[in-house]
C-alpha cells in the first residue's frame, strides 16, 4: 500500500511538473499554464489518461483535484525566465529526481538504490558501446544502424537513452543533414530504443527529456505517438504467464504493462546498457524476481 500510494503521488505530481516544463518549451514568453488542458497534451498515455479521468470525476473519492490545482497555481507564480535559466544548465533536469525522492520518500530511495550516474560516465559508456558495435560486431553505423535494438532496463530519468539519441543524431547529421537525422532519431525512439522504469517520477522525467530533445531537433512526436519508455518491472514479464495476469487497479497502468510485455517478448534486443540499481527491494519481490 505504501509503494502504491507513493507511486500514485509521484505519477500525478511529476506528470504535472513535466506538463508545465513542456508547456514552457512551446510558450516561453507568456500565457498561463492550464492544469487540465496542458496535462492532456503530453504524449505519455498513462499520464494523460490519468489526468483526463481525474478531470471528469472518475477518481473523485481520492480528493486530490484541489491539491493539483494549488500546485498548478504555484507553478504559474514561478519566475520562469529565472527558473529555466538555472534549471536547464547542463543536464540538470535529468538528475532532478534524486533530490526530489530524497525529500519526498528517502526510505524508498534507499530501498530501490536511486543514485544518478555522472554524465561523463554515461557519455563514455554509450561511446564504448557504439565502438563495440562497429569494431567488434562489424556494424558500420553502430547505434545509428536501424537494426540495432537498444534497451536500458532501469532507465531512471533517461540519461542513457538521451545520450544514445544524441549519438545517433551526430552520426547521421553529417551524412544525411539535420532534418533526416532528426526524423531518424524520432523513429528510433519509437521503434528500437527502449527504456523500462519501475518508478513513475523518473519514468515521466525520461519522457520529458525525450520530448524536449525531439522538440529541439524539430521532430516532435505526433498525436498518438509515444517514446519507447515503459512503466514496468524490468525483472518480470519476459515469458508468457502460466497463470492469468493480475488485474491492476488503474487500467492505464495495465495498458503500460502490456505494452512493455510486447517489447520484452517481441523485440530482438541487441544492446543492453545503463546503470541498474544495486539494492534489492523486498517490498515488491515475487518468485520470478527472486530467481533472477
Amino acid at each position: 500500500e505504501d509503494f502504491f500510494r507513493s507511486t500514485l503521488v509521484q505519477t500525478l505530481f511529476y506528470g504535472l511538473f513535466s506538463a508545465w516544463v513542456l508547456w514552457h518549451e512551446k510558450q516561453p514568453d507568456g500565457g498561463k499554464f492550464d492544469l487540465w488542458r496542458d496535462t492532456r497534451r503530453m504524449n505519455i498515455p498513462v499520464i494523460s489518461e490519468l489526468f483526463n479521468q481525474f478531470s471528469d470525476g472518475t477518481y473523485l473519492p481520492l480528493s486530490v483535484e484541489q491539491i493539483l490545482e494549488w500546485t498548478a497555481d504555484a507553478l504559474n507564480r514561478v519566475d520562469r525566465a529565472t527558473f529555466f535559466a538555472t534549471f536547464n544548465k547542463g543536464a540538470a533536469v535529468q538528475y532532478f529526481y534524486e533530490p526530489f525522492l530524497e525529500a519526498f520518500d528517502p526510505d524508498l530511495r534507499r530501498q530501490l538504490g536511486v543514485w544518478y550516474t555522472p554524465p561523463e560516465v554515461v557519455e563514455y559508456m554509450v561511446a564504448r558501446v557504439d565502438a563495440a558495435l562497429k569494431y567488434d560486431l562489424g556494424i558500420a553505423d553502430g547505434l545509428a544502424d536501424p537494426n540495432v535494438y537498444v534497451l536500458d532496463p532501469c532507465c531512471g530519468t533517461g540519461a542513457y537513452l538521451i545520450a544514445v539519441l544524441r549519438h545517433i543524431y551526430a552520426a547521421l547529421q553529417a551524412r544525411d543533414g539535420d532534418a533526416l537525422a532528426a526524423q531518424a532519431v524520432q523513429q528510433a525512439m519509437r521503434e528500437r530504443v527502449f527504456g523500462f522504469e519501475i518508478l513513475p517520477a523518473p519514468f515521466v522525467v525520461a519522457h520529458l527529456q525525450i520530448g524536449i530533445l525531439l522538440n529541439r531537433l524539430h521532430a516532435p512526436l505526433a498525436a498518438g505517438q509515444r517514446a519507447g519508455v515503459y512503466l514496468t518491472n524490468a525483472l518480470t514479464g519476459w515469458e508468457p504467464p502460466r497463470e492469468p495476469k493480475t488485474m491492476l487497479l488503474f487500467p492505464e497502468l495495465q495498458k503500460e504493462r502490456d505494452a512493455a510485455d510486447a517489447v520484452k517478448r517481441g523485440r530482438p534486443i541487441l544492446v543492453i546498457l545503463g546503470n541498474p540499481p544495486y539494492s534489492g527491494f523486498a517490498g515488491v519481490a515475487i518468485e520470478e524476481e527472486r530467481t533472477l
